[in-house]
């Protein structure tokens, strides 16, 4: 009986996961009709990203649906509640973090100069986004009269000021350190950003980058703060253990912001792309599991 009901739900977690992946490609191909991408910017496109077509789908597919159906299945929230909670952690994982740092570097995005397409690439992100949640919504069951478990955690507002204060510091340390370690080691990467072709020294390059922007550390201290609060909804709603929750806060970071790397990408060259996959997959996974373990508070320890 154990066995058939564990079966149960193995093909239901997969139905569902399939179901994700298929309403990912159509939330992308329903937003990019709705905020159509210029025709300037796809005539620059290359022919690949840094995966292939269709792997480049498969691998952005496969991800969002792993980490909303992980999350819907462990929420405690259910109809628009749950809509809202896997809407934030699509867009603002996915499209707004990924997209103010856009901003800050516009000046290495030429094509972006200009015009409104910073904008438009938001727009079409929300979108995408709101269709997505409501259809892993949807799948799950979210829309049902079904009683879901409580949640196991609580976020109180002293506990988010007194953690994000320092973990953000933690994630300035970690940006510099694999910015430095892992993007900054690929040529490429040095080039298009405006640096040499050598390969300076760390604490060189971090006097250089100082240098040329003092308010980098600040920024990227906010982006540490914003990181955290996009996991917040995720944290409120979760109903499993932490061990579980921090596996899931971790590929959320890991994964969301990067996936998309693998894209054909007119902004980027596909090596550039991927040594940024890499470094942002290991930081920001690592940073997503670190917000887990310190930020969420257990249920019964608030009460």
């Amino acid at each position: 009986m154990a066995s058939a009901m564990t079966l149960k739900k193995i093909v239901s977690s997969f139905l569902q996961w399939l179901g994700a992946f298929v309403a990912f490609v159509v939330a992308l191909i329903v937003s990019s009709l709705i905020v159509p991408i210029p025709q300037n910017i796809l005539n620059a496109r290359p022919e690949a990203g840094f995966l292939v077509s269709p792997m480049d789908f498969l691998l952005n597919g496969a991800a969002n649906g792993l980490i909303m159906v992980w999350a819907a299945r462990r929420s405690s929230l259910k109809g628009l509640a749950m809509l809202a909670q896997l809407t934030v952690l699509s867009f603002g994982v996915q499209v707004f973090m990924t997209q103010i740092e856009t901003a800050y570097f516009l000046p290495s995005f030429p094509l972006l100069k200009g015009n409104f397409e910073l904008y438009r690439i938001v727009l079409r992100g929300f979108l995408t986004s709101v269709l997505f949640a409501g259809m892993v919504t949807l799948l799950t069951g979210g829309f049902s009269g079904k009683i879901r478990l409580q949640t196991a955690f609580s976020v109180t507002t002293h506990r988010a000021v007194r953690s994000g204060a320092w973990i953000a510091l933690i994630y300035v340390i970690l940006y510099f350190i694999f910015g430095y370690f892992v993007a900054w080691q690929w040529q490429d990467v040095r080039l298009f950003y405006g640096g040499s072709a050598e390969l300076n020294s760390f604490f060189d390059q971090m006097r250089r980058t100082l240098m040329e922007r003092p308010e980098i550390p600040v920024f990227q201290y906010f982006r540490g703060v914003l990181w955290m609060l996009c996991l917040i909804p995720l944290f409120l709603g979760f109903s499993g253990k932490r061990v579980e929750l921090m596996v899931v806060s971790g590929l959320t970071l890991a994964l969301l912001p990067t996936a998309q790397l693998s894209f054909p990408n007119p902004l980027m060259p596909a090596n550039v792309s991927l040594a940024h996959f890499y470094e942002v997959s290991l930081s920001t996974g690592f940073f997503g599991a670190l917000c887990a373990w310190f930020v969420p508070e257990d249920v019964h320890t608030t009460k």
